[in-house]
């Protein structure tokens, strides 16, 4: 992960703080609904009142304090709610949490954060940004690769990782390293300045130390991803889109989103990104609960990389980040369908005023191309089949280098898809060798992929945690584990062995590791059940998920505990939603996941939240250069006895008539 290009984000500012002027500032309608450009203000004013914060105050989230679920389980529309507000500030080099009610004009509560960091502002990346061209130590270092003017050079900082060196406890650090830009208008990575990084803090905006290891080649030639007629063997293609010419079969009622059976509520957060949440199946006249809420819960990137200029790339590009901070426009026509519905999203900027993002959100239909369900009966010469349209809900977080994906797909048999899609730019280091048959390759090449003349792309891996707060027909919810045995059968001339399914329940908050092992793992309801006397449950299905192999005592891998295991499961608290904590940002302690399970409490028959981690690896490879081809991952959320039969029976076929 590279921060974002600093001469863009900029000019992004510039866009941003001109847009905040006319942030929506919509009265809410319903108690998840983010927090509207007015609550923004109006939580900033009585911080002030309460002489709580002043002008220098520094916010690096406020961001929606969530009523009791209680309370939003039982709202009904046109019911009046109470409205909170959570904001994260920095006073001078203090950090703070305060509550405040909105509805009420007042702060509930105010705690001083002591030890940690919050995440990074954007102004903070600026800053760093210009004060490294500034330092004589840097600049000495430059002119050994030949550089005297700046003008071509951008400096991307980072987060620095857990703070081990304890010169740097309880500074506020980010580390700098730098690219030459010249010629480049698409693709800024392809020529590093490798083996010199700058030390910066950024409250005192002084570098304290600059790390120079030698000087090593710096790519000539300058990648780009712009399409060129004149070099493509590929003739232009005729239109293949997605469309609903008819119009979509989607409602949007202000961030209320209702869909064939399906029903939910749409916000987007500064850090988690997309949230749904109260997930409901409309089954007849009844609408029958499924999951309370699904977001992000955190993000691991670790590269493999052991130098000093990058054994710290570890990131935490959620908590120290945010997903809903860097999520991108999205393109119609190829990011999303040209008929998808288009939404902004409003946060709050470095200086607590709200701010909208243009586009961020996108949501359509599409026919996978699949059939739903179909059967072909020979005997009678009868096809039945059904068309798999399903709803997609996507947003596009650009973490620097790389692009994210984050998909939220509903289909017509009740399932629930997440997914998340690796795509952009992969992070490159500048080595000796040109080709692999060069002297110097071996050794270059020991964590990477020499994927152009002097040019490696690192080794890592991505962890994205996702907290599932599951209500399976309500609150009374169990997690069930089937597990597959093989029976040998000893007195059976017809067959010798067999397997069975052996059924049993998690008594305890843990962290489960079996999830490769021939098991399932269902969230079953205690108190309903379907026609056929099963209880209702939804299974938790994984894609394919790598875990980190790291050491448990690895500083790197310690803040990030919950990439050790696929799957974990709590007993609901309000207060647990972030997998690795709410501030991982410098952290080396071994927080979030590890300690919500820490006094294993029972969890048969309670409210439970599952928090799956999808995990991959990425060996990188010449065809992830100079843009990184697609890859997905992702896990799926089936009913099981849920229904009383397949619920995509009652499907129209694709040639019936549609009706108002």
């Amino acid at each position: 992960m590279i921060a974002k290009f600093l001469a863009s984000a900029a000019a992004l500012t510039l866009a941003l703080s001109a847009s905040a002027s006319t942030a929506a500032a919509d009265a809410p309608t319903n108690p998840l609904d983010a927090l509207t450009a007015g609550e923004i203000d109006r939580t900033v004013a009585i911080l002030t009142a309460a002489k709580q914060v002043n002008a220098e105050t520094r916010y690096p989230t406020i961001t929606l304090l969530e009523n009791p679920k209680p309370e939003v389980l039982t709202w009904s529309p046109g019911q009046p709610f109470e409205r909170r507000a959570r904001a994260v500030y920095l006073r001078g080099d203090r950090l703070f949490e305060a509550d405040v009610n909105l509805t009420g004009g007042r702060v509930d509560s105010v705690r001083e954060i002591k030890d940690r960091q919050s995440s990074i502002l954007f102004e903070e990346f600026l800053g760093a940004s210009e004060v490294v061209k500034k330092d004589s130590r840097w600049r000495a270092a430059m002119g050994k690769r030949g550089f005297t003017t700046f003008d071509d050079i951008i400096c991307a900082p980072l987060t620095v990782g857990p703070v081990i060196d304890q010169r740097y406890r309880g500074l506020r650090l980010l580390k700098v390293p730098c690219f030459d830009k010249a010629g480049a208008v698409n693709n800024v990575y392809g020529r590093p300045i490798e083996g010199l990084l700058a030390i910066v803090d950024v409250r005192k905006g002084a570098v304290l130390d600059v790390i120079d290891e030698g000087v090593v080649p710096i790519p000539k030639d300058v990648p780009s991803e712009a399409y060129d007629p004149a070099t493509s063997t590929r003739k232009p293609t005729r239109p293949v889109q997605i469309r609903s010419p008819q119009g979509p079969n989607f409602s949007l009622t202000g961030s209320q989103i209702s869909w064939d059976k399906w029903n939910f509520h749409l916000r987007v957060d500064k850090r988690l990104g997309p949230i749904i949440s109260r997930i409901t199946w409309q089954d007849g006249n009844t609408p029958r609960q499924v999951a309370y809420q699904i977001s992000t819960a955190e993000m691991f990137v670790p590269y493999m990389d052991p130098s000093q200029t990058w054994a710290y790339r570890a990131y935490m590009d959620i908590g120290e980040y945010g997903f809903g901070a860097l999520s991108s426009p999205l393109k119609p026509g190829s990011d999303c369908p040209v008929d998808a519905r288009f939404l902004d999203a409003v946060i709050s900027d470095d200086h607590g005023k709200p701010m909208t993002l243009k586009n961020v959100v996108c949501v359509f239909e599409r026919d996978t191309g699949e059939p739903l369900w179909r059967h072909y009966e020979f005997f009678t010469d009868s096809h039945e089949s059904r068309p798999n349209v399903e709803l997609v809900v996507r947003m596009a977080p650009e973490v620097g280098n790389y692009d994210y994906l984050l998909d939220y797909a509903f289909n017509r048999n009740g399932e629930i898809e997440v997914r998340v899609g690796a795509y952009g730019i992969i992070a490159t280091k500048g080595v000796a060798a040109r080709k692999m048959q060069d002297a110097s390759a071996a050794a270059d090449t020991k964590y990477g992929t020499l994927v152009a003349p002097n040019l490696l792309g690192v080794n890592h891996d991505h962890f994205m945690s996702f907290r599932v707060d599951m209500d399976v027909d309500g609150q009374d919810n169990r997690l069930v584990v089937d597990k597959f045995v093989k029976r040998k059968l000893t007195s059976n001339p017809l067959r010798h062995s067999l397997w069975q399914v052996e059924r049993s329940v998690v008594g305890s908050e843990e962290a489960l590791d079996s999830m490769h092992e021939p098991v399932w793992y269902r969230v079953e309801s205690g108190s309903r059940r379907n026609a056929m006397g099963n209880s209702t449950s939804y299974q938790l299905v994984p894609g394919h998920s790598d875990l980190s192999i790291l050491d448990a005592d690895e500083p790197q891998q310690q803040r990030a505990s919950f990439s050790g295991a696929p799957l974990w499961v709590t007993r609901y608290n309000p207060g647990e939603t972030f997998a690795a904590g709410v501030y991982p940002n410098q952290n080396r302690d071994v927080e979030g996941l590890p300690r919500f399970i820490a006094d294993h409490q029972p969890i048969a028959n309670q409210d439970l939240v599952l928090w799956y981690t999808v995990g991959f690896r990425h060996q990188t490879r010449s065809e992830d250069w100079p843009v990184m081809p697609e890859l997905w991952h992702s896990f799926k959320l089936r009913p099981f006895n849920f229904f009383d039969r397949n619920p995509g029976l009652d499907v129209p076929p694709a040639n019936a008539a549609h009706s108002n």
